[in-house]
């Protein structure tokens, strides 16, 4: 598995090695905002300041994003171990308190639609791709509300659904894509076990950023499952602490069996 490093990016710059820290959280297909905490023992007070005054937070494990968010709010007590700094950052709160009220004309697409409530919300947010189905609208359409809960229902036009990513909005089409991550056994840390009446899988897998959204295939045991990433769990503790991620992944119904 390697050994527990994290590095923590306050606003692109990182932290000095040697810091305990702790990382947990979620993210998941939907337009819920995604939540993390992310905890540091001991900080030196400069570095203190530094988390608390940071616009943004990212924590990579070498390459691999775990988390990207806004800070919302950063605070600190004593533990018996000294100093305990929690840290909470979320990606897609602003998409989600955002207000829209936006009229679109008959004859746009989806995607049209998403990029004028995108633009409407005022979060800068891009919409990154559109892959599958992109259906045109006969009649002209009103949207009024969360900009998030408005996204999300133009898209159940194309029975489509999005997520976030720190460059923007993906959307993951009805009709599943081509996998591009290929799971072994030698990537998990325990038994997948099958959920929700055969629907579902769960995997602990070593700590990586696998994405949300994600289309995947594992080769375990003989049997292939293909599926669909929905939730990303993280638990990652540079110290004592859990160590490991888990994967909550939608099955599809043509998964092929030896």
């Amino acid at each position: 598995m390697g050994m527990r490093e994290l590095t923590v990016l306050a606003d692109g710059e990182p932290f000095a090695a040697g810091i305990r820290f702790r990382l947990s959280g979620n993210t998941a297909i939907g337009l819920f905002p995604s939540l993390f905490t992310l905890q540091a023992w001991n900080l030196a007070e400069k570095d203190y300041n530094r988390l608390a005054s940071a616009k943004t937070l990212s924590v990579l494990r070498g390459d691999s994003c775990l988390a990207y968010g806004a800070v919302s709010d950063v605070f600190r007590r004593t533990v018996p171990e000294g100093t305990l700094t929690i840290a909470a950052f979320s990606l897609g709160l602003d998409l989600w308190e955002a207000p829209v009220s936006l009229s679109v004309e008959a004859g746009a697409s989806v995607s049209r639609t998403l990029s004028y409530l995108l633009a409407s919300s005022g979060t800068g947010i891009q919409l990154l791709s559109f892959p599958g189905n992109d259906p045109v609208s006969s009649r002209g359409q009103a949207f009024f509300g969360r900009a998030a809960e408005e996204i999300a229902s133009a898209l159940s036009a194309a029975r489509a659904r999005a997520y976030l990513v720190p460059a923007g909005l993906c959307v993951v089409p009805a009709d599943p894509l081509p996998a591009t991550l290929h799971l072994t056994e030698n990537d998990l840390t325990d038994l997948p076990m099958v959920a929700d009446k055969g629907k579902k899988l769960i995997l602990s897998t070593t700590v990586t950023g696998f994405q949300q959204g994600e289309e995947m295939t594992l080769e375990y045991e003989g049997i292939r499952y293909a599926g669909l990433i929905l939730e990303r769990m993280v638990e990652a503790d540079t110290g004592p602490g859990p160590w490991e991620t888990q994967l909550m992944i939608e099955l599809h119904q043509e998964d092929l069996h030896d």
